[in-house]
């Protein structure tokens, strides 16, 4: 326990002479490609010069797609090393994260579990994750490469697909209403509607199929890295005119929350609307009927 306390004060000087050094107030690098949970960002290049420790070992999800959090980075340093650098070779700057206790297994050679998640803009392609140690004085030891491919995101297949996508951490949730009156949301996720007890047996060869919100995306804040909600019809949707809003659930810390919406039949755009949920937003009822507008369409029928 004494060395990892040792380890974490020399992390905190590390962090001060990094600052100082770029003479840059505390970055919380939001357009970082890659961005790092519980870490310290540096708007800069790392250095040049590859005097400090090395890693012994790392390994680093290797397949992702943007906007997905949770990613896993993990090794082993050489014993000089308290802390580790971790980037993408052509991001806009690089997160430090304290090194953490020896494994058994290996005694003298300090840790690092990193969390990493990749912005929501990120552009698809192959990457390089940087990864370079740091000892107690701030000199960083040479870089270790670990390949990171950013996937292309997928949109949801069907006859008409309906889609909300935002670039925050905020609790957006979508809102469909149907020619038939029925509002599919978070509390009603689907367009079929189960007859009343009064209306007695239900005919089992009725259809259930039709409209289907596919997730609650950050529900209560909880990252899930998706930010996006869609409703999907596979089969041929109700023809008339549907209403499309977007609720503000919660900011989730975020000053704002820039949205997207989207409707798309037979693969074709019959609509897009794009606006800014803020504050005032939140403050509203939640449930059927809330939200702002964002579009109304006319839907025909094709067979």
């Amino acid at each position: 326990m004494r060395r990892l306390a040792l380890a974490l004060a020399l992390f905190v000087l590390v962090l001060a002479a990094l600052s100082a050094c770029a003479g840059t107030r505390a970055d919380e690098g939001r357009d970082a490609m890659l961005q790092v949970q519980g870490a310290q960002f540096f708007r800069q290049p790392m250095p040049a010069a590859e005097d400090g420790p090395k890693i012994v070992s790392a390994t680093v999800t290797a397949r992702a797609r943007a906007g997905v959090a949770q990613q896993a980075c993990a090794g082993d340093l050489e014993r000089a090393a308290t802390a580790i650098a971790i980037g993408l070779a052509s991001d806009v700057g690089y997160w430090v994260v304290p090194a953490g206790p020896p494994l058994t297994a290996a005694p003298t050679s300090p840790t690092f579990d990193a969390v990493f998640s990749l912005a929501a803009n990120a552009p698809p392609g192959r990457y390089d994750v940087v990864l370079r140690a740091v000892d107690a004085e701030g000199r960083f030891g040479p870089a270790t490469l670990r390949p990171l491919e950013i996937a292309v995101a997928v949109r949801p297949e069907g006859r008409l697909v309906i889609s909300l996508a935002w670039d925050s951490a905020a609790d957006l949730d979508l809102h469909v209403v149907l020619p038939t009156g029925i509002e599919i949301f978070k509390r009603n996720r689907t367009e079929y509607q189960r007859p009343p007890p009064s209306a007695g047996p239900v005919d089992p060869n009725a259809p259930t199929d039709g409209g289907v919100l596919d997730r609650d995306s950050n529900a209560m804040c909880v990252q899930d890295g998706q930010r996006s909600e869609n409703v999907v019809w596979t089969e041929t949707p109700p023809s008339g005119r549907y209403i499309v809003r977007v609720d503000t659930f919660s900011l989730c810390g975020a000053p704002s929350a820039p949205w997207r919406v989207e409707a798309l039949l037979d693969g074709k755009r019959i609509g897009a609307a794009q606006g800014t949920s803020t504050e005032l937003d939140t403050h509203f009822d939640h449930n059927r009927g809330a939200g702002v507008l964002a579009l109304e369409l006319d839907v025909r029928e094709r067979e």
